[in-house]
């Protein structure tokens, strides 16, 4: 992947097989500028586990610092499916409820919360399909 086009996290290694390496990144959100960032208990900031699938992973020691890249456009289509296609159905259905087929407000909205938790239960069932769509990449830091 060109650098470029790429967003790309730090992480340490905690796991390596044969051709995987797992990676542990720490997700902060504004974190880093906040100054109670010590005695904060934010959801925000919580550790993610990442599987990157590399030919080369016996280059890797647990404990390493690395970087995790994905292409720009993956990360785009990620948020497209994790936020924008539920948002898009829960205001959908819930028009079509009130407007389309005269319901009350209150059974549209119950309608659209089940719309939407509908879908996340299918891609919860297509994950080996998106899992696959998804490729990381991995990278030594040099210091």
């Amino acid at each position: 992947m060109e650098h470029a086009e790429c967003a790309e996290q730090k992480g340490i290694v905690t796991g390596k097989q044969e051709n995987k390496v797992t990676v542990r990144i720490e997700r902060k959100s504004s974190c880093a500028s906040c100054h109670a960032r010590g005695a904060c208990t934010s959801l925000d900031k919580q550790d993610k586990e990442i599987e990157v699938i590399c030919d080369n992973a016996e280059q890797y020691e647990i404990g390493e610092e690395v970087t995790v890249l994905i292409s720009t456009r993956l990360g785009l289509k990620a948020v497209a499916i994790a936020f924008v296609v539920p948002f898009v159905i829960l205001f959908v259905t819930l028009l079509c409820c009130i407007f389309l087929f005269g319901l009350k407000e209150e059974v549209g909205s119950l309608l659209a919360l089940f719309a939407v938790a509908l879908y996340y239960v299918i891609l919860f069932k297509a994950r080996r399909v998106l899992n696959r769509q998804f490729v990381f990449s991995i990278r030594k830091n040099f210091a």
